[in-house]
């Protein structure tokens, strides 16, 4: 049984406030119909805070406590609280956390499941069904159900933009003078962020269009509050304050939760580049915005540098950024940017390793136990251009000699991760999936007659890749490489891709390509047209 023993009331004041002698004036488990336990549910949302906050917070942490402590229903309500246990639950241990107490994997599906309840039974939307809805999404992508992620984070947004949270209207209707609206304005502005930077991080991943345009956006990021980034950040487990005090750093939750804004603002503009329909993907294009990461990461204050913090928020926005330049460049790793130096394929290799060895960090700080839910997302990213810079390049020094050294760590860190972010497992049969296709190309050789129906059956019997199509987006048949030769990078298309739409940016100009054939001039003269009008060369 859970009991005080494992919550400190040290912990429970430094994660969720201190209430005063008589502790909450709510209790806290009246929020859930899942449990009377008001240790466990005040557990869980301190794991939260602190493994998962702010990156993707859609609340204002210290707006939600007030109103938690006091049973209050403006900045609270029983769906939001539901949707932060059923994430809290994956950092946990105790039995109780999980609908299946012998069932590891089941952490958190009770309040899940009340949180959908609840979701069904809400007639009007306000700012907590927003905030739930992107709590929800986040649970769902750790869960490994990420086309349901990917509805919930469009929900969010769309009832976001109905509500019109990105015009800040209400700074135009009331005096600042007056404290309600202060207050509004601040979790109106944490609730429209938190959902644009989830959905800039799923539209990144599978290679969609969000729903607004940043033109549109004239609600500020939260402002910076000191006292609260001041504040002390301490790694927090089911033993409570389990590491020694070397660990203790200031928690920086606000300008964590700036920088990460500014970082989505450029993969906003990524995403439109690549998806929306507009004027062909040029090299200079490309290179505009990987200039934009390259100054936001010259732009970062020095609480937010490596080695002047290592909170696990901190790391996070570091390993974000990686995968954001990876899969900037990832679609033309097999082409050079004419009259460029800067080598699309050694980007995405750099990117690569960098994300490799900071999981490696992570994981020597505080172990993969507890992390944020994307983490397992940027491993596979990382782990799959990996075995593709092999594949295509096996001779050459960050080929296959390392190949296998990072294919075993990658393996490892997403085994340790799968505890709490069931995704894990899947990234992990991906990650099998094209090494396994790697193998038996090298041993037999690259067989461009193969029907990719019967490998695609083939390969998902072998790694139990097979999940209701209703769940996610990742399609193996996409994956397959249309190269010829071993030996050397294959005819720029589209291939090796976890999510297939990652590859329409080259796709489109393959198809224009394509369509010029009609006049009667080869595919082959079609396609280095079609690349230097927009920049690229074959190489």
């Amino acid at each position: 049984m859970f009991g005080p023993s494992r919550f400190s009331s040290e912990a429970q004041e430094q994660l969720l406030g201190d209430e005063g002698p008589g502790g909450p004036q709510h209790s806290p488990a009246a929020w859930t119909n899942v449990t009377t336990n008001d240790l466990l549910v005040q557990h869980l949302l301190g794991l939260y805070f602190c493994w998962e906050y702010p990156t993707f917070a859609s609340l204002s942490k210290e707006h939600f406590l007030v109103d938690y402590n006091a049973g209050r229903h403006r900045f609270c309500s029983p769906l939001l609280v539901n949707a932060l246990l059923a994430i809290g639950a994956k950092f946990t241990d105790v039995p109780e956390a999980r609908q299946n107490p012998d069932d590891p994997g089941s952490a958190g599906d009770h309040f899940f499941h009340e949180a959908q309840r609840l979701l069904a039974l809400a007639e009007i939307p306000s700012l907590t069904t927003i905030q739930a809805l992107n709590l929800m999404a986040l649970r769902q992508a750790s869960s490994g159900n990420d086309l349901s992620s990917w509805h919930y984070a469009r929900q969010a947004m769309r009832i976001a933009i109905d509500l019109d949270l990105p015009s800040d209207e209400s700074s135009q209707e009331h005096s600042t003078n007056d404290s309600y609206p202060t207050m509004d304005r601040q979790v109106r502005a944490a609730t429209f962020w938190g959902c644009l930077t989830l959905e800039q991080a799923w539209s990144l991943c599978v290679g969609r269009v969000p729903q607004i345009d940043l033109r549109d956006v004239k609600v500020p990021k939260p402002i910076i509050i000191y006292e609260v980034d001041h504040e002390d950040w301490i790694p927090y487990t089911d033993e409570g304050h389990a590491f020694n005090s070397a660990t203790r750093q200031r928690s920086n939750m606000r300008l964590v939760f700036k920088g990460f804004s500014d970082l989505s603002e450029i993969v906003h503009q990524a995403t439109y580049m690549f998806y929306a329909r507009r004027p062909p993907i040029t090299g200079r294009g490309i290179l505009d915005i990987y200039t934009k990461y390259l100054q936001w990461y010259e732009d970062l204050p020095d609480e937010l540098r490596l080695g002047g913090n290592s909170t696990p928020t901190v790391l996070f926005i570091h390993l974000y950024y990686h995968s954001a330049v990876l899969l900037l460049f990832r679609p033309f790793v097999n082409l050079r940017i004419t009259q460029s130096p800067v080598s699309s394929r050694s980007v995405c290799a750099e990117a690569a390793r960098n994300i490799l060895a900071l999981v490696k960090a992570y994981k020597s700080l505080y172990t993969l136990r507890r992390v944020p839910s994307f983490v397992p997302y940027l491993i596979l990213t990382a782990e799959v251009v990996t075995i593709m810079d092999a594949r295509w390049w096996p001779d050459e020094d960050s080929g296959l000699a390392n190949r296998d050294t990072y294919f075993r760590e990658s393996i490892e860190y997403l085994t340790e991760l799968a505890t709490p972010h069931h995704f894990a497992h899947r990234a992990r049969s991906i990650c099998e999936f094209f090494m396994e296709r790697l193998e038996n190309e090298e041993a037999y050789g690259f067989d461009p007659t193969t029907d990719p129906e019967e490998d695609r059956m083939e390969s998902e019997g072998r790694f139990d890749l097979a999940m209701p199509e209703a769940k996610t987006f990742f399609r193996p048949e996409h994956g397959r490489a249309t190269s010829t030769t071993q030996s050397g990078p294959p005819t720029p298309e589209v291939g090796f891709h976890p999510f297939p739409y990652q590859g329409h940016p080259l796709r489109k100009i393959i198809t224009a390509a394509k369509q010029a054939t009609c006049d009667g001039i080869s595919f082959e003269s079609a396609l280095q047209k079609e690349f230097k009008a927009c920049g690229f060369e074959m190489g």
